[in-house]
Order: structure tokens, then C-alpha cells, then sequence
């Protein structure tokens, strides 16, 4: 059993595309299921080491282990643990705890988490620090981040600036670093928050369609200069 779980996305959705391909070079049917839509009796079924044809199976579960919406989860837990010949793994959208972990001894386990030094430059993020932004900005491509990963960074963040302009109750994090977003929130009203995400779309969909003349740190660096 692998789980891979981790708040870096990016990466670990990275890196489960790659294991997805290597079980497809294998010719291994991959078989991807969200955890809500799981129940005891067909979990039994999609454990099954081979499908009609006698192939190897892969089974992929996604957010079993941090979801709320997995019906009868110790159960579901209960029947991988006792599954054999399937190859299984976790898809987790957060940081698991060791605790919840803690039964998993005998799984491989990779985890995935965000930089602080990527925290810092997006607590950078609010009107009127533009020197302070893109001298983060600076640091990071000093540290040879990529700008590809820190561009997906800040659409998640202005997301949640998003959500904790539109009420709190929205954000779906853990105290402390909810704390943080609803305090940055502070700083921004909720339309131009708005038209920082219409830009940051605006530079996703000229990237993916090559119809910008600038590479993405450039249009980035416009960005900053409107925050």
C-alpha cells in the first residue's frame, strides 16, 4: 500500500500521475475511486486482485483518510487491510496525522508539504507592500523555485482570501493557518480580490493556449505590481 498525502498539491498530484503511468506501462488497469462514493460491498469488489479479463489491478482511493464523507470509514480501512494481490493507494488533498497513520506501519508512506519560505512570500500578499512582494519574489527565484509552481500557489491563496472575504465559515482549514488567511483577508475588499483571480485566470489560460508574448515570471511580475 503507498499513501501519499501532503497540503503541496501540486507535487503530490505530481507524483501520483507518475506512479499512475507506471502501472499503465506495466499494463496494470488503474481503477481511480472517490472515497464518498465507496461502500463495503463494492470496495470488496474493486479489491479484487484481477478484473474479468485476469489482469493486475491498481486501485486508487481518493480522500478516504482526510474525508468526511466516506461512509463507514473504519470498515472501508478494515477490508484494505485485509485485500491481497491489489496493488492500493491513498490519494490524501491534506497532511495526514501520525495518529490517523499510525495503523498504516507496514505502508509506504510519502509526504508532501509545502515550503514556509512559499508561506512567507504569499503573507506577503496584500495592497500596498509591492517593494516587499517582489522582493519575495526575487528570493524565490534565487532559490530556483519554479514560477509554474509558485503561480499555482498564489491562485490558491487569493482563492482563500476569497473564501475569507466571503465568510469564514468557508475556509476548510486547520486553526492557525486560518487564523492567518482571515487576517490577510483584512486587508483586501472582496472585488478586487475578484480581479485578482480574473487576472491570475487570464494568465493561466494565456500560458496553456501560447498566446502571450511574455514568459510566465513576466506576467507574473505584472500582477504583483497590481495587488
Amino acid at each position: 500500500m503507498l499513501i501519499i498525502h501532503g497540503e503541496d498539491i501540486v507535487t503530490s498530484y505530481n507524483k501520483l500521475t507518475q506512479v499512475i503511468d507506471s502501472f499503465k506501462n506495466r499494463n496494470v488497469e488503474v481503477v481511480i475511486k472517490e472515497a464518498a462514493e465507496l461502500d463495503p460491498t463494492n470496495l470488496r469488489q474493486e479489491t479484487q486482485s484481477t478484473n474479468l479479463f485476469g489482469d493486475s489491478k491498481c486501485l486508487i482511493i481518493k480522500d478516504l483518510l482526510s474525508g468526511n464523507k466516506a461512509k463507514q470509514k473504519d470498515l472501508l480501512v478494515d477490508i484494505l487491510f485485509q485485500s491481497s494481490g491489489t496493488d492500493i493507494i491513498l490519494f490524501e488533498t491534506k497532511k495526514i496525522s501520525d495518529t490517523v497513520l499510525k495503523p498504516f506501519s507496514e505502508a509506504k508512506i510519502e509526504s508532501y508539504n509545502i515550503n514556509p519560505v512559499i508561506f512567507k512570500f504569499l503573507d506577503l500578499l496584500r495592497p500596498g507592500n509591492t517593494n516587499n512582494l517582489l522582493g519575495g519574489w526575487n528570493r524565490l527565484m534565487v532559490l530556483n523555485h519554479e514560477p509554474e509552481y509558485v503561480f499555482s500557489m498564489l491562485v490558491r491563496q487569493i482563492r482563500l482570501l476569497i473564501q475569507a472575504k466571503s465568510g469564514p465559515s468557508y475556509l476548510k482549514l486547520s486553526p492557525y493557518p486560518k487564523k492567518l488567511i482571515i487576517t490577510q483577508a483584512t486587508f483586501f475588499d472582496l472585488f478586487h480580490l475578484l480581479d485578482l483571480h480574473q487576472i491570475l485566470y487570464q494568465i493561466d489560460k494565456k500560458i496553456k493556449t501560447g498566446t502571450s508574448a511574455l514568459p510566465i515570471d513576466q506576467l507574473l511580475l505584472q500582477f504583483f505590481l497590481k495587488v
